[in-house]
């Protein structure tokens, strides 16, 4: 039973280093560039490789680590877990997101105030009443930091409920039309289960996304994008690269 397991077990098979390892923030992403991006601009302590891989460094004084959690809720949820056995304190998880809403741009950057929990992976956590929500102290850290810095840039802040799902055939036009008129704003594959599975091992979490596609407005993840649509979500993964250690650091501060 898992239980019954030392859970220092699960931190070396599943994340590849000791607990004490992991830094007292972790950056949570599921793709490979953000890591390789990051990894660039810290003073790497440790590089580790279980089930997921990732990073140990060293930025300002402050330790963080980096880790890809890859794709959906259930790797998502156990990656949040087992941090639980570990000093982690602040998690940052950033990814892509859909909008679902006509003014929102592609490249934009969406922070959610809740996430609706329509994937499955933290019922086996909490009962389905229990609220998915960051921390509004980690919110209040890193507001300041991205509005300053992105006021610069045509890249604009969205902040709102979005809801997490399992499965990209559900996404149908009448399930996102039904959504966005109830004012959600996105919609992910793993932010419900953060929030949950953070709360209940008492870590503060918060998401901040950027924009990969609006369906409300004929630009389905699927479909190519125009050049203005590409230029937009470059500048914003790289401005948002830049400023992560930063955000980082105002978190850990």
């Amino acid at each position: 039973m898992i239980d019954e397991i030392d859970p220092q077990k699960f931190t070396r098979e599943i994340f590849g280093c000791d607990p004490e390892d992991i830094g007292e923030t972790v950056v949570l992403t599921p793709g490979k560039k953000l890591v390789h991006a990051l990894k660039e601009k810290v003073e790497v302590l440790k590089e580790f490789k279980g089930f997921l891989e990732g990073f140990t460094g060293n930025y300002g004084g402050k330790s963080i680590s980096v880790i890809r959690s890859l794709v959906g809720s259930p790797i998502a949820a156990d990656s949040v877990y087992f941090l639980g056995s570990t000093p982690c304190k602040n998690i940052i998880y950033t990814g892509s997101i859909g909008a679902l809403k006509g003014d929102i741009k592609i490249g934009d950057i969406i922070i959610p105030t809740g996430a609706v929990r329509g994937e499955g992976a933290s019922k086996y956590h909490a009962k389905e009443w229990y609220p998915a929500v960051p921390s509004f102290e980690l919110l209040r850290k890193v507001a300041p930091v991205l509005e300053k810095d992105l006021a610069k840039t045509s890249i604009n802040v969205h902040y709102g409920i979005i809801y997490t799902t399992d499965s990209f055939a559900a996404e149908t036009k009448a399930f996102m039309e039904k959504l966005s008129k109830m004012n959600i704003i996105g919609i992910d594959m793993e932010t419900s289960a953060i929030f949950t599975v953070a709360r209940l091992q008492c870590k503060k979490a918060i998401a901040i996304h950027v924009v990969s596609d609006n369906p409300m407005v004929g630009k389905s993840l699927v479909e190519p994008m125009s050049s203005e649509d590409k230029n937009r979500h470059r500048l914003s993964t790289e401005t948002f690269q830049y400023l992560l250690p930063r955000i980082v650091a105002s978190v850990s501060g």
